[in-house]
């Protein structure tokens, strides 16, 4: 292409950003670094799976704290009459009361479930700190998405204007000609009715530029009536990632640093921990121990419950184990643990697939939009150069106006075309990005 050719077609595009004028608000106005940071802030699931997280490092606290004894403040008073039985089976008729308070320290250790349950804890937070991780970058990536959906639709609103307003244009100076005299009638109501198409298609286009400003407003968690509008005033691409890139090498990158990987990695360990705890676990003695520490009074009849209140201290330790269900020997809490661990070791193999699918497809589509974009940029430019000689020719009176009319339509469609592949492009930027666990 000539240097003068270059120029024209900067020129058309220009002229293409030039006619993309939004009719939203200043306030309602939104860029793509404010799209992205909401993203991964407001979204409802991201708020979702950072209160899970929450709950799992609560549960971790709670299984640490199992390892400690718990005390127990008493007060107990007690009352009795008439028979009781002595420690040699004799019948004995007996008033008596007592008054016993002190501080019992208690401590019941089933070692073995703490232990691995603990080991369980720790593998759920951090398979949760992974999923809150992977859903911020999942969210990250539908938003860039929305966003360039939405700019996708302001730029074509704007083109469609620009050839609503030629068509208009055509349909005042053939309404002219025809009360003149000059031109046929049949001829004018053609150009009305391709002008009434160009108003119907806008009217058509507008919605769908609300319908993606409220997509956008509920994944950022706003308010939909608002209507949001993007900063960028021109469509232009991006270059994240690039479709030369191997895609071999892609797929390593991404089962290294994908979170999805690390969060059922993290499930796997949870649940090896816990068939663990079902085979190890109960080979482990639980160990009860109890201290009351306090005093203890009273006296037959009716004496007063406090009466001869002194210190009185009791002490126990003891070792158990059990067996039978719940305990060694139970094979079938051995199978059921063995099951989901299984279960889990598949779902990594099920992830593993579905990252390396996602890597090939989306490299797949970013090197076909790159060959795309620059077949619809030629075609904006051929259909921009077939207009403008059209309206040489018109201007000359060589050409008729319905010529004009339909060079028109080609080069709105191609401009629709060449913005709509730019924003294919731009998503599938962030889509190969997000396929290969890169940076937000």
């Amino acid at each position: 292409m000539s240097w003068m050719r270059q120029v024209f077609f900067l020129f058309t595009v220009a002229v293409c950003a030039a006619a993309e004028a939004p009719s939203a608000l200043p306030g309602n106005v939104i860029d793509l670094p404010t799209a992205l940071r909401l993203a991964g802030a407001n979204n409802l699931d991201v708020q979702i799976a950072r209160e899970k997280l929450v709950e799992a490092r609560a549960a971790d606290d709670s299984a640490r704290a199992r390892f400690f004894p718990w005390v127990a403040p008493m007060v107990v008073v007690r009352r009795h009459e008439n028979n009781i039985q002595a420690v040699d089976g004799t019948m004995l008729d007996a008033n008596k009361n007592s008054l016993a308070a002190g501080l019992a320290l208690n401590a019941q250790l089933d070692l073995g479930d703490i232990y691995y349950q603990k080991l369980v804890a720790d593998q759920v937070v951090r398979s949760s700190e992974a999923a809150l991780a992977g859903r911020q970058r999942e969210m990250t990536y539908r938003a860039a998405a929305a966003y360039f959906d939405l700019a996708r639709a302001r730029a074509i609103v704007g083109a469609a204007e620009e050839a609503s307003r030629v068509a208009r244009q055509h349909a005042e100076q053939i309404a002219a000609t025809v009360a003149a005299g000059l031109t046929f009638q049949g001829d004018a109501a053609r150009v009305r009715a391709a002008s009434e198409r160009s108003d119907l298609a806008v009217s058509r286009l507008r919605a769908e530029q609300r319908f993606a400003a409220a997509r956008l407003a509920e994944l950022l968690h706003l308010d939909p009536a608002s209507e949001l509008a993007p900063a960028d005033s021109t469509l232009s691409p991006l270059t994240l990632m690039t479709a030369g890139n191997d895609v071999g090498a892609l797929i390593s990158r991404a089962l290294a640093n994908r979170p999805e990987v690390d969060e059922t990695t993290a499930r796997l360990a949870a649940a090896h921990a816990a068939q663990r705890g079902t085979t190890i676990g109960p080979l482990i003695p639980s160990v009860g121990a109890q201290a009351i520490v306090g005093g203890l009074g009273g006296g037959p009849g009716s004496t007063s419950p406090g009466h001869g209140f002194e210190s009185s201290d009791d002490y126990a330790l003891g070792l158990s184990w059990r067996l039978g269900p719940g305990g060694i020997f139970d094979r079938y809490r051995e199978r059921e643990a063995m099951a989901r661990e299984r279960q889990v070791q598949l779902d990594l193999e099920k992830t593993k697939d579905a990252i390396r699918r996602q890597v090939v497809e989306e490299h797949v589509r970013l090197r076909s939009l790159t060959e795309q974009l620059e077949l619809t940029r030629k075609t904006l430019e051929a259909a921009d150069q077939t207009a403008t000689l059209s309206r040489q020719r018109r201007e000359t009176g060589v050409g008729a106006v319905l010529e004009d009319i339909v060079a028109e339509e080609e080069l709105a469609q191609a401009r629709r075309d060449y913005l709509a592949t730019i924003a294919d492009f731009n998503v599938a930027q962030y889509a190969l990005q997000f396929a290969v666990g890169g940076e937000k």
